[in-house]
């Protein structure tokens, strides 16, 4: 596939593998570890780092380069169905071990590393009624002191490189159209210099989901402006919508160069252009 991507395409960029490990890199053959919850009943972010670290090796020995986790929500309402991907229901504990998992995947050099992706930004486990992709009803204060100190924790003093967005609206905003999440916060307040991962299908659901775009275009416009650099798992509405938005002035060329510019860098971090 690398092979392909560096003599078929008209740059020649190769390209980053991303890959499920919320509790293992999850393919036959690989160390499988307990869920979420057992991570956070050790209390031990010591641990936590090791299983970081042999998920690192795995993945690296298969040519994956990402990795979509840990899961930073703090599950509090039982009723909602991926509380087992979550750590536990205390801010603080699930931000010490996330912390820890990030350094392990991401390792003393990311030339050596796997870029880890904090997920779901945020708010994702507080959804109306315990449902999944149900709106969250929850106040700043609430989002600063309860779902979003994990995700801090891991950006300032465990480096993470990539974030990935919730699904869920918070008071009427959906993350993945965000630029109060995914650039104030993110950027603006913590520093966060890596990059912005949409959860499968999240700019296709600003459409028929959210219904605050009125067509691909108009989504793929607004997550990108927000700050949502790649699409996953395919580039459908960016693909489409961008050059459309681009045409019609909806969006600013160098809203594209910067968010382009971000992921290259990582790619090079990676040693992709030296070793794909």
């Amino acid at each position: 596939f690398q092979k392909r991507m560096l003599e078929s395409t008209r740059l020649g960029i190769p390209a980053l593998v991303h890959e499920e490990c919320l509790s293992g890199l999850m393919t036959e053959g690989a160390t499988q570890f307990p869920s979420p919850l057992n991570y956070g009943a050790t209390w031990n972010p010591a641990l936590m780092r090791r299983v970081g670290d042999t998920i690192r090796r795995q993945m690296r020995r298969l040519g994956a380069h990402q990795g979509l986790a840990p899961v930073a929500d703090v599950a509090r309402d039982a009723r909602w169905g991926r509380v087992e991907e979550c750590i536990g229901e205390d801010p603080y504990l699930v931000g010490a071990m996330v912390t820890e998992y990030v350094r392990g995947l991401q390792g003393d050099s990311l030339a050596s590393g796997v870029v880890a992706t904090l997920k779901h930004f945020a708010g994702y486990s507080g959804g109306e009624g315990g449902r999944n992709f149900a709106p969250v009803h929850v106040g700043e204060r609430e989002m600063r002191d309860v779902y979003l100190v994990p995700f801090e924790m891991a950006v300032r003093l465990g480096g993470a490189k990539s974030v990935m967005n919730s699904y869920a609206e918070i008071d009427g905003d959906p993350a993945a159209a965000s630029r109060w999440l995914l650039t104030k916060v993110l950027r603006d307040d913590w520093g966060f210099d890596g990059y912005v991962v949409a959860d499968y299908y999240a700019v296709k659901f600003l459409e028929t989901l959210h219904r605050v775009a009125e067509n691909t275009a108009d989504a793929a416009a607004r997550a990108l402006s927000a700050g949502l650099d790649v699409e996953l798992p395919l580039p459908g509405g960016y693909w489409t919508g961008l050059p459309e938005a681009l045409r019609t002035g909806r969006l600013e060329p160098d809203v594209i160069d910067t968010s382009v510019r971000r992921v290259l860098r990582y790619k090079f971090r990676l040693g992709l252009f030296e070793q794909p």
